[in-house]
């Protein structure tokens, strides 16, 4: 198979070979037919011959015996035979022999008595045996016509003429012989070669004479007797290699004698006239062919030029260059094809387009992703390297956004990134300021010309716009953001470290739940202290080092003690007293939460097991996170652990979050589903600062809704707060829920919860969280006068008192709300 490189070779090839088929399909038929007609008019050169030949022996007939009758009709001449003059009739016939070219003339009277020939005669027909086989073939032929005869081994033409005076009287006869002047006569006629082959008794076919050369001659001699036994009307035969056509015909013919003539033609003339006409037209088939084979070969390249061009355009597609369209030149084949690249150049450019826009644009909000914020901030450091200009960069984050996302709905989640995202960008600086998305509910901020003056001034502007609710689908909603803030060059000389260090600085301002943090060296050692932290809590654990806290619940119409919250505190070795807001979002993080769990219901259930055998029968009420609620064995376990310290169900209460539920809900309903079936008892911890609806709720098998602290603390002065107490109050009873207060800071608002009908309640006025041995104490006081002020310190022997630190005011107790 034939390999081409351009399609206009192949176009080329393809007709030149078809072209020359053609032509070669047509030059054999025509070399067969030249031949054919060469062989039939060779054939018929050689009728035509035969028909000369014998028509030139019937005219020779007629002149010889004309002559000859001359001869036998002069009136001295048949004197003399009358008379029997010898002397004048043989002087008469050689007269006459000479005038008619004869080379023998005789007379031979009636009777055969006299016969008298001329001197020519007799030394031509020498010897007794000739003279009478010769007299015998006059007797024979006395019939006027010409015949050959062969006379002592020659042939020869004779006619016989009578002599009558007037009865025949006697015969003249004169004789020719067979020789080459005949030959060439005959040649000069038929334009055929003539050969007289004869056999006599005393040899076999021998050459007479003829006009062929002497060696061609003897070919035709040997192969004169098979061809002759063909008995065909026309022979052909290869002599010397030649193709020679023959006409052989019998002049003499006996049983032991035969004379023969053969016309011989050869069709080599006739091929040579024809040859050179093939030859003509083989030279006007290459030329027609070189003729056409240009013509091929301008007309494919003037065919595929267009389509070369094309594809030098679609190499330039394939390049990446688009810009430049196809020029659409015609409207057959061509110019489609030339309009479909365009097209297909049109439709890559806008998927170029899309996915540039995708590889550096965030698809939802419209702005900068990761990867263009990097490359724009790498820009920005290159272009204030030489000018030592500074420039910001605020990395922002939205505080529960998840929540809010899985509560809303996915559609109310992008608005709401959408609406931050323009509020970012109102709010740059300058038009060379950027605004990119990096994660989900993540921004970053580069300013370009800013200071740490500038940038924080920028993220004060920000703090204040989210401090009011922002509207997103017709609902007001409440945004808060966390910002880190890096500046260039103080904080890295690298995008990457530039945009970690202000990653940093926003971990940090979430953990200390700040509006912004400037980056400082100080936060990495604060991280590396939290990794370690993260270590030593999982030896805290084994060794004992966490303590087990109550803070007390009340029936709030009846202030009667019903129990309390169990948490935790960690006294380190040598940090001391470490609050749980210092290691519980960690230990969320890091999945050492679960061993906390395990270790809050085992004590739990100890401690519920002690005040049972002190007879004191109350409730305390344990906290859950988002991976306790995603473990299916939670229910058995502490199914174990009620049945190892002889406890009921009524005895342990459990808090979940509305955000733990909403992580994975499916999963979470199952767990809590099996809880209930348990019998356990179970509360809405922090009720309010999530987006669950009462009705989700409602589904849920809970008994008891936990109102949260910054809603009950200061009702007694909010008038809006205690609205959405009461409303929350009034809800909870209408779905048979049982309302927890937290936060009651004084007896005013105890006395205002238990006006609105509130069930339970729990603050720092009932009682501060407390070491699990000093609540059987509080309790006891408690009963005595519901106004207790609780002086345990002195009982301790840690470094430091856990009860000399002030609790933080955002709850920094239970561990739902610290993250």
């Amino acid at each position: 198979m034939i390999q081409f490189k351009h399609i206009r070779s192949r176009i080329a090839f393809t007709f030149l070979t078809v072209v020359i088929a053609i032509q070669l399909a047509g030059l054999v038929p025509l070399k067969y037919a030249l031949v054919k007609h060469a062989n039939r008019l060779a054939e018929e050169q050689m009728e035509v011959g035969e028909r000369v030949f014998v028509n030139l022996l019937q005219h020779n007939t007629q002149s010889l015996k004309q002559a000859t009758q001359v001869l036998a009709a002069d009136y001295a001449f048949r004197e003399a035979v009358a008379t029997n003059d010898a002397e004048t009739i043989a002087s008469a016939l050689e007269s006459y022999q000479g005038r008619i070219h004869a080379q023998v003339a005789y007379f031979v009277s009636q009777d055969e008595a006299m016969v008298i020939g001329t001197q020519e005669s007799e030394s031509a027909i020498s010897g007794s045996a000739a003279h009478q086989e010769f007299v015998q073939a006059i007797i024979e032929n006395q019939t006027g016509t010409l015949k050959f005869e062969l006379v002592d081994g020659k042939p020869y033409q004779l006619i016989a003429v009578p002599v009558k005076a007037p009865e025949v009287i006697g015969w003249v006869v004169m004789g020719f012989a067979v020789d080459n002047r005949l030959a060439a006569q005959i040649k000069q006629l038929t334009h055929l070669d003539v050969t007289f082959v004869q056999k006599t008794h005393q040899h076999d076919w021998a050459l007479v004479t003829g006009t062929a050369n002497h060696e061609l001659s003897n070919l035709l001699v040997k192969t004169v007797s098979d061809v002759y036994a063909q008995k065909l009307s026309l022979h052909k035969v290869d002599l010397d290699g030649i193709t020679y056509h023959l006409k052989i015909r019998s002049l003499h013919e006996t049983k032991d004698e035969a004379l023969l003539v053969v016309l011989q033609g050869s069709v080599e003339p006739y091929l040579q006239d024809l040859n050179t006409l093939f030859k003509v037209m083989i030279f006007l088939t290459l030329l027609g062919v070189v003729i056409f084979a240009a013509l091929i070969w301008y007309v494919s390249r003037k065919t595929t030029e267009p389509i070369a061009t094309l594809v030098k355009n679609a190499d330039d597609i394939a390049m990446g260059n688009y810009d430049k369209p196809i020029q659409v030149t015609s409207t057959d084949e061509i110019g489609l094809l030339a309009t479909a690249l365009n097209s297909m150049r049109e439709a890559v450019l806008q998927r170029s387009l899309r996915i540039q826009r995708l590889a550096f644009n965030d698809e939802l909000t419209g702005l900068s992703n990761r990867l263009a914020f990097t490359q724009g901030v790498h820009q920005a450091m290159l272009a204030h390297a030489q000018s030592n200009a500074k420039l910001s960069i605020l990395v922002i984050n939205i505080h529960r956004f998840k929540p809010i996302n899985q509560t809303l709905g996915r559609d109310f989640g992008d608005d709401l990134l959408r609406h931050v995202g323009q509020v970012l960008k109102q709010h740059v600086l300058s038009e060379q300021d950027m605004v990119a998305r990096l994660d989900a509910d993540e921004f970053a901020v580069l300013l370009q010309h800013a200071d740490q003056a500038q940038a924080t001034r920028f993220a004060d502007a920000i703090q204040q716009v989210f401090e009011q609710p922002v509207q997103v689908q017709g609902q007001a909603i409440d945004v808060q953001a966390g910002m880190g803030i890096a500046l260039y060059p103080e904080h890295g000389m690298d995008e990457e470290s530039l945009l970690n260090h202000a990653e940093t600085a926003l971990q940090e301002s979430r953990l200390k739940k700040t509006p912004w943090i400037v980056y400082n060296t100080s936060l990495e050692i604060d991280q590396s202290e939290t990794l370690t932290l993260i270590s030593d809590l999982k030896e805290a654990i084994q060794q004992n080092q966490l303590l087990l806290y109550i803070q007390p619940k009340v029936d709030v119409s009846t202030r009667r003690a019903l129990g309390g919250e169990a948490l935790i505190r960690w006294v380190h070795p040598q940090k001391g007293m470490i609050f749980p807001d210092q290691f519980i979002p960690f230990a969320e993080q890091t999945g050492i939460i679960s061993d906390l769990t395990q270790w809050m219901l085992r004590r739990a259930c100890e401690a519920l097991a002690d005040f049972k055998k002190q007879g004191l029968h109350i409730s305390l009420a344990v906290n859950l996170s988002t991976r306790d609620l995603n473990n299916m064995e939670l229910p058995q376990q502490i199914a174990d652990l009620l049945a190892a310290h002889g406890l009921t169900t009524k005895s342990l209460k459990l808090e979940i979050t509305e955000g733990s539920l909403m992580q994975d809900p499916e999963r979470a309903e199952i767990v809590v589903r099996k809880l209930a079936a348990m019998g356990l008892h179970l509360a809405i911890d922090d009720f309010g600062t999530g987006y669950s609806s009462l009705a989700y709720l409602r589904q849920l098998p809970v008994q008891e809704l936990k109102i949260d602290r910054s809603f009950v603390m200061f009702m007694d002065k909010n008038a809006g707060d205690a609205s959405i107490v009461k409303s929350t109050i009034d809800l909870a009873h209408n779905l048979g829920l049982i309302v927890v207060a937290e936060g009651i800071e004084n007896e005013l608002v105890l006395n205002q919860l238990a006006k609105l009908g509130c069930n339970e309640g729990q603050g720092y006025f009932i009682g501060k969280p407390m070491p699990e041995k000093d609540f059987s104490i509080w309790l006891e006081r408690w009963q005595g006068q519901n106004d207790i002020d609780i002086d345990i310190g002195d009982d301790f022997n840690y470094a430091v008192n856990p009860l000399d630190i002030e609790p933080a005011p955002q709850d920094p107790y239970t561990l739902d709300n610290l993250n």
